[in-house]
Order: C-alpha cells, then structure tokens, then sequence
C-alpha cells in the first residue's frame, strides 16, 4: 500500500487516536463502530492508529483497513516503546480541530464519543472519562490507583476520578507542540492536565476487555516512579532528612554503652546517605536544566495562532526514540530529528 500525504491542519473535525499493541482481535469491530458513530454525527474526521511494535497481525489489519477507507491513517513504531510513547507518536500526527484518545481492546465504547464531544461544545478543554464500575484487584490495581490519583491531584490541581482511563477528548491547542515538554511526555494525562483550562468528567460504561498483554503490577510501578521524579521539585530531599536523622539517632545511640555498636552502624549509614543525597539532589537540577523547557506557551484567541519557538532539544533523550515511527505499508521511516 502507498503512504497517503497527511491532511493539511484543521480540515477534519475530529482526530481519534489508538495506540495499538496485540490487538488484532478486536480492530476490526473497533474501526467499524467508530466509522457508524461519527458517521452518524455527520462529522469529519480521521482515525490515527500506531501500532507499538505488536506480534500479531494487528499492522496487517490495520494496512487492509486503511487501503479501503481513507480516513483511516495507520502508523507503525519501529520497536516496542510503550502506550504512551505510541500516543505521543499518533498526536504528533494528527490534524484535527479536536482529538480524542481511546484505547484498542473494546473497553473503551465509540458510542461514548457523542458524550465527549458534547462536554467540549459546552466550553470544555478536556474531557476526562472515568469507568464507574472497575472489577479491577482491590491491592494490586484500585489501591495504588488512588494513590496515584491523589498525587496527580496535588501536582496537577485538577480533580478527576480515573487517572487510568484512556478515553479522554481535548481541543487541539491542549495537545499542540509536546514535543516542547521534553521528558514530561512519559506521562501525558498529568501533563495534559496542567494545560488544560477547564476539564471535565464523563461517566463510561466499561466495554467488553479483551487480553491484550495490558500493564502489570510492576511496570504500573514504574510508571508511578517516573511520574515522582518528573514531578517532585526536590526528589531527594526526604533521603536527605531521613540520613540526617540517621546521623542524630545513630549519635544518641552511641552515647549509651549498650547499643554503641548499633549506633555506629546507623550513624554510619546515615553519613553514607547525606553526601549521596546530595549529589542526587544536584543530578536533579542538572537534569530539570537539561530539558529546556519553554518558560511559557500561548494558546490561540480569537483564531490566531501565538505560538513561541522551543528551544533546540537536548540530544539522546529517551523519548525522542518514540517519534521513530514509519506509516503502515509507506516508503521507509520517517525520523524526527
């Protein structure tokens, strides 16, 4: 299949993008009833799908699909980078007046767009969807969920119910230059959140899943890890405070002579800490320097476009990787440099 120029800016109404990851079961029903839904609004619009490395046909599926409807723009990621790196990649192509984001195995239900569009035809800049019934574990998924929510709540200022949730709509400006965000982009509902003016909630009600190697306990850890040390304006200062109590406890400790040994080893300990606390603690500055962040960015009023010119990209960083990616069944890669 020949690669399809992209659509100028603007011309289509709305843009709904799909990471996919194994997820050939279910693409087929998916397209099918998204084109019936938006259809039936008698909208515009394209579906961005970019598939993150899967080892089953979804690409195969999707080539097939796009080769009979044109709305359908199929892209293709030269490894596995991950959801969120595929959803960075797919918003970097989309050309929308509005953009919606679902995910691919049927939990998230197309007869839910109208819902959405409304909320965003009623002054919103993003709409949050949040699932009212999760059969999810109590420990290893709700519990750390609503840690994670309340963090995100604090940092962010914004109160939504379900951080988890893929189905989300915005306006475009809400999701224009992320690259400008640097290493931020590795959680993109929190950053989106900070943008967005006014957000709201629409209720879903949860599809059919169906398994498609979804995030375990340990990378949704690693997901929370990354999202602290983005965020936390001084990530090592609890490490600090905690050696030097160390340092403290370890001292009164070796005042009394039954624990002198005890206290030696917690006094040591904590003059281990404090210097590594604090070397960490420069390697986080040094690193927020180095991602050159654009002090502000202006939406669009009055349908002019202010937009202000980022600054160059510090090279090697981890998800520059993510905007490698190669339209389904084109002429070779196409890499963002």
């Amino acid at each position: 299949m020949e690669s399809r120029p992209a659509p100028p800016p603007h011309s289509v109404e709305l843009s709904i993008i799909i990471p996919v990851y194994n997820n050939a079961s279910t693409l087929d029903a998916l397209l099918d009833r998204i084109v019936a839904v938006m259809e039936g609004l008698g909208l515009t619009f394209e579906v961005v799908l970019v598939d993150d490395g899967s080892r089953d046909e979804s690409l195969a599926v999707l080539e097939s699909r796009a080769a009979r409807d044109p709305r359908i723009r199929p892209f293709a990621l030269v490894r596995n980078f991950g959801g969120q790196a595929a959803a960075c990649a797919a918003l970097d192509q989309v050309v929308g007046r509005r953009v919606l984001s679902m995910d691919a195995d049927l939990e998230n239900r197309p007869e839910d767009i109208p819902a959405f569009l409304a909320q965003l035809d009623s002054g919103s800049d993003m709409v949050c969807g949040y699932r009212a019934l999760r059969s999810a574990p109590l420990l290893t998924r709700r519990l750390p969920s609503l840690l994670m929510n309340t963090y995100v709540r604090r940092q962010t200022g914004a109160y939504i119910r379900d951080l988890g949730c893929g189905m989300r709509a915005f306006e475009g400006w809400v999701v224009r230059d992320l690259e400008a965000e640097g290493e931020a982009r590795r959680l993109l509902t929190p950053l989106l959140l900070r943008r967005a003016r006014r957000v709201t909630e629409v209720a879903l009600t949860q599809g059919a899943k169906h398994k498609s190697g979804g995030h375990s306990f340990m990378s949704l850890l690693g997901i929370a890890i990354d999202y602290y040390i983005l965020t936390a304006r001084r990530p090592f200062l609890v490490t600090g405070l905690v050696s030097l109590t160390a340092i403290v406890v370890g001292a009164i400790a070796c005042a009394a002579s039954a624990t002198q040994l005890a206290g030696l080893i917690v006094m040591a300990s904590g003059l281990l800490g404090l210097p590594l606390s604090l070397a960490g603690e420069y390697c986080q500055r040094l690193y927020q320097l180095g991602q050159k962040v654009p002090f502000y960015i202006l939406r669009e009023l009055n349908g002019v476009e202010h937009t202000v010119e980022a600054p160059a990209a510090a090279p090697g960083r981890g998800l520059r990787a993510a905007r490698v990616l190669e339209p389904a069944g084109g002429a070779g890669p196409v890499v963002d440099r």
